[in-house]
Formats: C-alpha cells, structure tokens, sequence
C-alpha cells in the first residue's frame, strides 16, 4: 500500500513537473517491439496489439488529474483528425480512473480519442512510464521507435513532421532491405 502510494505521488509530481521540461520527442536507434496489450476502450471493444499489425500509431498514456494531460489531449485530438488520413492511430490509456470519471471529463473537452482502461494499471507497468503524460511512437513493425516524457503540442507542423519522417523512415529501411 506504502509503495502504491509513493508511485501515485511520484506521477502527480513528475506529470506537474513534465510539461515545462519540454523534453520533445526521444527517437531511438534500436527500436524494441512494443509489448503486446489487450484492453477494452469506453465503448467495451477490445484492442489489442495485433489489431495494430502493419499499421504505425501513437499510445499516450494520462489521466484526468494530470495537468499536462489536460494540455495535451486538444491537440492529440487535432493530431489524431490528421494523422488519421495517413494510416496513424491514436490511442489513449487510462489507468485506475472509473469509466464514468473518464466520460464525464471527456465530454467536458470534447474529446473522442479511443480510451482503452488499463484498470489495474498492468499497462502501465509493462510499458514502464514513469510519468504522465507519457506517449510512444509505433512504427507499423510493432516497433518503438520513440517515447515522449511530458505534453507536447501534437498538432504543432514540427511534431506532425516528425512522427511522419519517423514513420516513412520505418517503411524506407523495410524497402531497402527487400530490394538487397
């Protein structure tokens, strides 16, 4: 109970503390396969991991408390309309918040990002975020290519670019490897 404790102190601080750190967009040169989920979303439909093969997404873990998250979710929403158009997903984890609390805020934003209920905060752990907001980029191999500590404006055209090059990028490498 101690430790629960300490581990939802530590994310209210350093979910606080994330969103003026400005930490970006850490790419990573060894991508490590994203580890398989199954959760429902608000809606009862299960998603799991292989519902994502062969397609890139984003998964960025918050919560309703989390000011940061508050930021972000507008413009992960933004990101999400436009990402949409070219084969990218956006997906949300909540973890230990009720599905009537998730609603409620939702709908007080405007907000209709797919919400998958980590209930017992599994996810989380498996994923290892530490902070919130924390989002991954997925390439369409089940690969991470890259991690976001901390709220990011989604929608800003850098960060569009970004994701879209790390996505592209992915693709490159499998074409050049098939034509060798």
């Amino acid at each position: 109970m101690k430790s629960s404790i300490l581990v939802v102190l530590y994310l209210i601080f350093a979910s606080t503390a994330s969103w003026s750190a400005g930490l970006g967009i850490r790419t990573y040169s060894d991508p490590k396969s994203a580890s398989d989920f199954s959760l429902p979303d608000l809606t009862g439909r299960i998603h799991e991991k292989s519902d994502y093969r062969d397609q890139a997404y984003i998964i960025s873990f918050w919560a309703t408390w989390c000011v940061p998250c508050i930021k972000e979710l507008p413009d992960l929403q933004r990101a999400a309309e436009i990402l949409d158009e070219e084969n990218i997903t956006v997906l949300t984890v909540n973890s230990g918040e009720t599905r009537e609390v998730i609603e409620r805020f939702l709908v007080q934003r405007s907000v209709t990002l797919p919400v998958l209920l980590d209930q017992d905060s599994s996810m989380l752990r498996q994923w290892r975020v530490l902070a919130l907001p924390t989002s991954y980029i997925v390439n369409a191999k089940g690969q991470i290519v890259a991690r976001v500590v901390g709220g990011i404006d989604w929608d800003e055209l850098s960060i569009l670019a970004h994701v879209r090059a790390l996505v592209a990028a992915n693709q490159n490498d499998d074409s050049d490897r098939e034509s060798n």
